[in-house]
């Protein structure tokens, strides 16, 4: 309910300095081209932000239904928090100018994606769906165990010279993900060579963000197009094939249980370098990979050729420790 309270409370702060008509709409110029009147666009973002929040509500009574649930709290949050921000970008530089004509949005068109942005937390928070994983993942090794004719506490036995082992595999990321790598670093060079702003200030915004997205943003996807999973010695580590960054690093002692099995993007948070509550994960595609269970209680997995050997490697060396 956060939103509902920021659209009531920057209304009351705004009070008779908000016109009768709002600037909504710019279209990459300094000056808005659309407006809307005061009245309706603060009923509409009134309206949005209690139909998100009883929707946020009402998943809470499904959260025996991971999925629906899930999808209602997606919503939910995303509508309310769109429309502050919305509605702060719009109704702010508004009651600023005084006249609707001259309203600048300025710097405030971020708060407005970052508002989006934040619409995405109550789901990252919520957790269900990792335990819906969880039990899935839980079920899946009872049907293992139960084939190969073993209870599922009872560890398969690794051979004693696997311990001695080392392993080092690279993981590939489907054609997609690489060409999803390569669109900030075009859009990046547009920004600094072709794109110019008006004024300064708009040729200054141009200049930071293109930055961002050729220095920070494309390495950062296209580091994790190409990953490399390795097991030396009592360390387990996941770092970039690309740029060499490390992704995950962990000790034997960090370890509770490993195991390989299929990793499914939507069981693990989606593709790519993914955090959630409860763990994190490495996923280029649902294929085979590792699955660990921390003695924190965290969890993590990998996708990586080769993971049986990888998980007696690792089973092997946690036994001889």
């Amino acid at each position: 309910m956060l939103p509902l309270l920021v659209v009531l409370g920057t209304r009351l702060v705004l009070g008779e300095s908000l016109p009768a008509i709002t600037a909504t709409h710019w279209s990459g110029s300094s000056y808005p081209d659309g407006f809307t009147d005061t009245r309706v666009f603060v009923a509409v973002c009134l309206s949005l932000a209690i139909g998100g929040g009883l929707l946020g509500f009402l998943s809470l009574a499904l959260a025996s239904k991971p999925m629906l649930h899930i999808a209602l709290l997606f919503l939910g949050a995303l509508a309310a928090w769109t429309s502050a921000g919305l509605f702060v970008v719009c109704a702010v530089p508004t009651a600023i100018a005084g006249d609707p004509t001259q309203a600048v949005s300025g710097g405030l068109t971020f708060v407005g994606v970052l508002a989006s942005l934040i619409g995405l937390l109550p789901v990252w928070i919520a957790g269900v769906y990792q335990q819906f994983a969880r039990e899935h993942q839980e079920q899946r090794r009872r049907r293992v165990a139960q084939a190969q004719g073993r209870t599922v506490d009872e560890p398969v036995m690794p051979e004693p010279e696997t311990a001695a082992e080392n392993f080092n595999q690279k993981a590939s990321a489907p054609w997609g993900f690489w060409l999803l790598g390569l669109f900030p670093l075009v859009v990046g060079i547009l920004m600094l060579t072709v794109l110019k702003g008006d004024d300064g200030s708009e040729s200054l915004m141009l200049l930071v963000a293109g930055s961002i997205f050729v220095l920070l943003l494309t390495p950062l996807i296209l580091g994790v197009c190409l990953v490399r999973v390795r097991i030396h010695d009592d360390k387990f580590r996941v770092s970039s094939a690309i740029f060499g960054f490390p992704l995950r690093t962990l000790g034997l002692e960090q370890i509770k249980e490993v195991h390989s099995e299929e990793i499914s993007p939507m069981l693990w948070g989606g593709w790519g370098w993914r955090f959630f509550p409860g763990g994190s994960a490495v996923v280029l595609r649902k294929s085979e990979g590792l699955a660990f269970e921390l003695h924190n209680g965290k969890r993590f997995a990998v996708t990586v050729p080769e993971s049986q050997r990888a998980s007696a490697i690792l089973q092997a060396k946690m036994q001889q420790a």
